[in-house]
């Protein structure tokens, strides 16, 4: 079984970020300025012993790899951002890539969504926008190409393993995966095997996600299309709260904070619930806490406090994934480090390495 954890290249200053957030914004800000919206609200979540890093230095991303492979994470999976032959945030990636000293296995994941102001409420202001084209594809998947010539890259039976987060979003997809799909046999690999994510935002059918020549599927969770059913009551608040900050929005007013709380065993049992029904294309993914609220106002909270808890999901998902085929025994997680979601293994203050040494006794049993 393959163990791969969401890996965000998001922590070091960009000139782009610099740009739209202020100089010097990082992750960490949001991070750092997070505060409790409820009681037992655990907010902020403070990194303890990789601290506030910063992906440029190699001594952390040694770390990192160190502390993945002690507790059982087999590979990363580095977002990659790629908008017409521009990138962002590809510096932890080249510094790797350069770094032949750190052996932790990865691949990659095309988060090709546009990006806007949506960390502010302002949805509708482009920063960067993701165009394609048959000239784009090719050139992507030539550059791809090399990267997946590394001997640390992540193989299923020679073929690199690569995911799309938004294939709804594409053009033609098909066209992106014949054009990835030529490059690495070109470089002398039997293909590539790519995988669609498949979250909220995901209105492909598996079906035609095949026709596009895409036959594994990312079960990325959280999802809210299966979150657990809530009470009309819990519905109409939220409803009335969302109504308020629009209209608070555009005439200057006070916005509330509008909280959507779950409770997280509730969400794991929906999760395996669903994984016993799909087939063997269909790749679990578990998280040991989820809480967006550093990033937004509308947040949703899914605050599990009980590293014993991620161990039962962790242990019950890769039971599930041990029954497969060898080749296609993948288990994902969310995330190595996604700290303004709360979606973390690498230790926080209060906790430690306890989610870390739950992942390690979750797929040991």
């Amino acid at each position: 079984m393959k163990t791969i954890a969401f890996y965000l290249p998001q922590f070091h200053p960009i000139p782009e970020n610099n740009l739209w957030w202020g100089e010097g914004f990082t992750e960490w800000h949001n991070v750092s300025a997070a505060r409790p919206m409820f009681r037992g609200h655990r907010q902020p979540q403070i990194p303890s012993t990789l601290g506030y890093y910063d992906l440029r230095c190699d001594e952390t991303r040694h770390e990192q790899a160190k502390l993945a492979q002690e507790f059982g994470i087999d590979a990363f999976c580095y977002y990659h951002y790629w908008f017409g032959g521009k990138q962002l945030l590809e510096t932890p990636l080249q510094k790797m890539l350069a770094d032949k000293d750190c052996d932790m296995p990865f691949c990659l994941c095309w988060a090709n969504e546009t990006w806007s102001r949506a960390w502010d409420g302002k949805e509708s202001e482009v920063l960067m926008k993701q165009d394609y084209s048959a000239e784009d594809d090719t050139e992507h998947a030539a550059f791809l190409a090399k990267i997946f010539a590394d001997s640390r890259y992540l193989k299923s039976d020679g073929k690199p393993v690569f995911i799309i987060y938004r294939v709804g979003k594409m053009d033609n997809p098909a066209r992106f995966v014949q054009a990835l799909d030529k490059a690495a046999q070109g470089a002398g690999f039997p293909g590539v095997r790519v995988f669609a994510v498949r979250n909220f935002a995901c209105d492909v059918d598996d079906n035609t996600l095949h026709s596009y020549g895409i036959d594994d599927i990312v079960d990325f969770q959280p999802n809210n299309t299966e979150y657990p059913r809530r009470s009309a009551i819990g519905k109409g608040i939220r409803f009335l709260q969302r109504c308020w900050n629009s209209v608070a929005k555009k005439a200057g007013l006070p916005q509330v904070n509008s909280v959507l709380r779950l409770k997280y065993n509730a969400v794991a049992h929906n999760a395996l619930a669903l994984y016993d029904t799909l087939g063997q294309n269909h790749h679990p993914t578990v998280f040991p806490n989820w809480d967006n609220s550093p990033r937004r106002k509308a947040a949703t909270v899914i605050q599990n406090d009980n590293p014993k808890d991620f161990a039962r999901w962790v242990n019950a998902a890769a039971n599930i994934v041990r029954k497969r085929p060898e080749s296609d025994q993948f288990l994902f997680v969310n995330a190595w480090n996604e700290w303004a979601e709360s979606a973390h293994l690498e230790p926080e203050r209060k906790f430690g390495n306890a989610f870390l040494q739950a992942f390690k006794e979750g797929i040991s049993k």
